[in-house]
Formats: structure tokens, C-alpha cells, sequence
């Protein structure tokens, strides 16, 4: 068995950066990885962006029954992120309270291109500062806009050149969305057509961002059944026993399962994932809490 992400935690950066196309399970991993960080260390921070619901849903009883693991979570918003730049920007908080004061202002800050995300980096990269030892997980945005959001910091600090803006674009640049700094997690599925997107997104990150992906998490890989249960399936649906109906549609089932699983281990590993380290996590008949998933990658296979 390879080694996996845990296994490596040295290697990690203490911010990770969990992305990946909508619907594939990256708030759920991104709560599971904050979760098995919390069980390391006894701490962790779990970073979402908007309303936070998502990553209420997805951390649930976040530390089951482990007294040790605390998660805190935390919600960047847009308006408050701007707040929380304002004070290095304008170089004193009295000044940055009377710019923010002006409606025009606010509203220009507000919809000047990729200040918001900036601002929400700065927000990511401030919490980090000030917790520092502390494992902060960030459930970043879906695959091409979480491209665009990496890129924002390096591409106004070399636009703008010198001045405030300059020096905090470049702090965030130098300390954050850097190799070095941060570590990406990328979550997909075993499906092909998203396996295929997916390792284009990798690429980018590499070669858009300058970070290569630190793994790559396949979400919802169907349960190797074994070949006990098969081999019982198919005994009893050669029973010719008249009685037993059920048995020829729950051999289908599970023959149609283990094909599922055998087409998507092809898939992945068939795929030129570019030597990414590769964790699984099972397809699990309910949504898996943080707990559970933070177990899972804890003793992932790696790939």
C-alpha cells in the first residue's frame, strides 16, 4: 500500500486548498480532511466562502465521539473580507473605516475585477497568520473559478508594479498561493468524462498557478464486493429453486456493481494523473459525515 496524504502530513502545507468540479464531494472531503487534521493536532479550521451552509451540512457532528477534535468553522464573505483588506491597504483602520464609509467607494471596492477574491485570500491568508501551527482547510470554489481565484494575486501584483496594493497582492502571492505555502487537494470522480476535466484542471494548476496538485482524491468508488459474495450470488441464482426470485436480480446487481468498480480502477489508473498521489473513498449508500470521511482518508489507499 502507498503511503497517503496523512502519512505524508509533513510534506502538507498547513493551508490546503480542497477544489474540484461542482458535485463531486469537495465540501465533504474538505470537512473530512479538516476533521482527520483536527485528530493530529486536536485543532483545526475549516474555511468555506458564501452562506456556509455547505459546510454545515457536510461537517454535521463534526467530532463524533473524539472529545479531542475541535473544528472551527469559519465563513468569508465577500463584504467582511473587504473590511479585513481595507486596514494594509489604506495603511491605518481609521482611514480604511472612513474610505468603506463612502457608499461610492464601497460599491466601486465591491465590483472592481478580482478585489473580491483578493480580498477573500487576504481573508484566508490573515486567519492563517493568526493561528499559526494550526491546520487551515479551505473549501475553495469549483475547478475553473478556483483557477481564476489562485491566479488573481500574481497577476495584479505584477500588473500594478509598486504601492500598497502592490506589497499586499505580492504578501499574498509570497505567502499563500504558493507552492511552498499552500497544498492543493483536488477531489473528482471515477467517471471518465470527470476523471478526464479533472486532470485538466490539475494541468492548470500546474502550469496556470505554479502549485501541483498534492493529491488527488477519486470520491464515491464503487465497494469491492469480493469474490465470496459473487460467487454466493451466482450459486443461488443457479439453485433453480423457484422460490428464490430475488436471486437472479441481486446477481445482476452486484455483477453490474463490480463492473462499475473495475471500469472506474481502469479509468483512473489508465489515466496519466502525471505521478499525483491517488486516495479512494468508497460510493457509501448515505452521505458519510466529516468524521467518517476524515477515517476514510486517514487509512485511504494511495495510488
Amino acid at each position: 500500500m502507498s503511503p497517503n496524504v496523512f502519512d505524508l502530513a509533513p510534506s502538507l502545507s498547513l493551508v490546503s486548498l480542497v477544489t474540484g468540479k461542482g458535485g463531486v464531494g469537495k465540501t465533504t472531503v474538505a470537512a473530512g480532511l479538516a476533521f482527520a487534521q483536527a485528530r493530529r493536532g486536536g485543532r483545526a479550521l475549516f474555511v468555506e466562502f458564501g452562506d456556509g451552509e455547505s459546510g454545515r451540512r457536510a461537517l454535521g457532528i463534526s467530532s463524533g465521539n473524539d472529545a479531542n477534535v475541535s473544528i472551527e468553522h469559519v465563513v468569508i464573505e465577500p463584504r467582511e473580507a473587504i473590511k479585513c483588506m481595507a486596514t494594509p491597504l489604506f495603511g491605518s483602520a481609521l482611514l480604511a473605516r472612513v474610505v468603506l464609509g463612502n457608499f461610492a467607494m464601497r460599491r466601486l471596492l465591491s465590483a472592481a475585477p478580482g478585489l473580491r477574491e483578493l480580498a477573500q485570500l487576504w481573508a484566508v491568508h490573515d486567519l492563517a497568520s493568526k493561528n499559526p501551527g494550526t491546520p487551515v482547510i479551505v473549501d475553495m470554489p469549483a475547478t475553473g473559478h478556483g483557477i481564476a481565484w489562485l491566479r488573481v494575486p500574481a497577476q495584479l501584483r505584477d500588473m500594478i508594479g509598486s504601492g500598497p496594493l502592490h506589497r499586499l497582492t505580492a504578501q499574498i502571492a509570497d505567502e499563500l498561493v504558493h507552492p511552498e505555502r499552500c497544498s492543493v487537494i483536488v477531489v473528482t470522480l471515477p467517471e471518465p468524462l470527470v476523471l478526464k476535466e479533472t486532470l485538466d484542471l490539475c494541468h492548470a494548476l500546474d502550469h496556470r498557478v505554479g502549485i501541483p496538485a498534492a493529491r488527488l482524491v477519486i470520491n464515491r468508488l464503487p465497494i469491492d464486493l469480493g469474490e465470496s459474495a459473487l460467487a454466493q450470488a451466482e450459486k443461488l441464482a443457479q439453485s433453480g429453486n423457484g422460490e428464490n426470485r430475488w436471486t437472479e436480480p441481486l446477481l445482476s446487481t452486484l455483477q453490474a456493481r463490480n463492473a462499475a468498480r473495475q471500469e472506474a480502477l481502469v479509468a483512473v489508473t489508465g489515466s496519466n494523473a502525471g505521478g499525483i498521489g491517488r486516495l479512494f473513498l468508497p460510493d457509501w449508500p448515505t452521505d458519510p459525515t466529516a468524521a467518517q470521511t476524515g477515517r476514510w482518508l486517514e487509512s485511504g489507499t494511495g495510488g
